[in-house]
């Protein structure tokens, strides 16, 4: 092999070298591309600005194809995920929707507060009202004697909230020694019940878990919107008169 074969030789060998290493900067390119993009996801993204508490229409999110490596990992990858909820906050458009930014609906409505109070566990719920209930909030008084220019006041129960809505019914628990309802015949045992109350009717339960002799629930019949009339909530307490079905409704 002359000189000149033999320099051939070589820079052939040298052009082969050099294309096995541009090969191989190229696939360590793409493998760092690879892994940099990897796989792609469907997520959903604000196309509108949502208020919080306001429900999440269709209308309002746009699906977007992002790497799963950069998508968040509570991104919402399906619409039907939004059904039922509410946004938790303000949310701003080219949001990409996430777990955390929704939440369910509040139970309350405005003007309405969450008031908690304490029911005999067996004559006041007996193991049949549950949250989403409608209930007749019902207090007993005793009566008072006369005093110097005013008149007797009899025994009387009274509606103070008619057709209330349960929200929760806690665990039953022993009754504490102070509050209404602390007669020794009542059961030991009461029940926190809460309900969505307007501002009068918080108050009107409030007066009676003070004043009241006992507070008491009734259970309304599925579809009862609860409405009542004056005459119709208030039991004077006289004994009803034989063979009256409406006994001393007053």
């Amino acid at each position: 092999m002359n000189p000149r074969q033999r320099r051939a030789i070589l820079l052939l060998a040298l052009a082969a070298a050099g294309l096995l290493g541009v090969f191989v900067l190229v696939a360590n390119y793409v493998g760092d591309v690879e892994t940099e993009v990897g796989d792609k996801i469907v997520v959903l993204e604000l196309k509108s600005p949502v208020k919080a508490n306001d429900a999440i229409n269709d209308e309002d999110v746009t699906e977007k194809v992002v790497p799963r490596r950069w998508a968040p990992r509570a991104a919402l990858t399906d619409r039907t995920q939004l059904v039922g909820y509410v946004a938790a906050s303000d949310l701003q458009p080219n949001s990409i929707l996430q777990e955390g930014m929704l939440e369910t609906p509040p139970q309350i409505k405005q003007g309405q507060r969450e008031v908690a109070i304490l029911v005999d566990a067996s004559t006041g719920v007996a193991g049949r009202i549950t949250p989403g209930s409608h209930v007749d909030v019902i207090a007993s008084y005793g009566g008072e004697d006369a005093k110097p220019g005013t008149t007797p006041k009899p025994n009387r129960s009274i509606v103070i909230v008619p057709g209330a809505q349960v929200l929760a019914v806690g665990t039953p628990r022993l009754k504490g020694a102070n509050g209404a309802q602390e007669a020794p015949q009542n059961p030991s045992e009461v029940v926190p019940v809460t309900f969505a109350l307007n501002k009068t009717q918080e108050l009107k339960v409030a007066h009676a878990q003070t004043f009241a002799a006992d507070l008491r629930l009734a259970l309304l019949p599925e579809g009862d919107p609860g409405d009542r009339t004056l005459p119709e909530t208030i039991y004077r307490g006289e004994d009803p008169k034989k063979g009256d079905d409406d006994g001393a409704i007053k």
